[in-house]
């Protein structure tokens, strides 16, 4: 199943995509979110793969929305590091960066 849903982020829009595993229940989902300049993303996609093409990236941990929101992130890309995330920020807070 996919779920496509649009997630207002400080005051922003933003487009969330979600695959559920066809492993089911208990198996991860995979997540992205879709900023203006940027995204952020689960781990089930390739942090350094976006590096390489210059994407700004955000990788955070959760299995649907509110959670990589509320998840500290994990990694970043350099494209997103220039654009000011930072380490120790929550999903929401690298997201509001890259809707800037």
């Amino acid at each position: 199943m996919i779920t496509i849903d649009n997630i207002q982020i400080d005051g922003k829009r933003s487009e969330g995509l979600l695959i559920q595993s066809p492993g089911g229940e208990g198996h991860p989902n995979m997540i992205l979110i879709q900023c203006a300049k940027g995204y952020l993303m689960c781990g089930y996609l390739n942090l350094d793969a976006a590096d390489k093409f210059g994407d700004a990236a955000v990788l955070v941990g959760g299995a649907d929305f509110d959670a990589v929101l509320h998840n500290p992130i994990k990694g970043m890309t350099a494209a997103a590091r220039a654009l000011g995330v930072q380490d120790g920020m929550t999903g929401e807070e690298a997201a509001e960066i890259l809707n800037r």
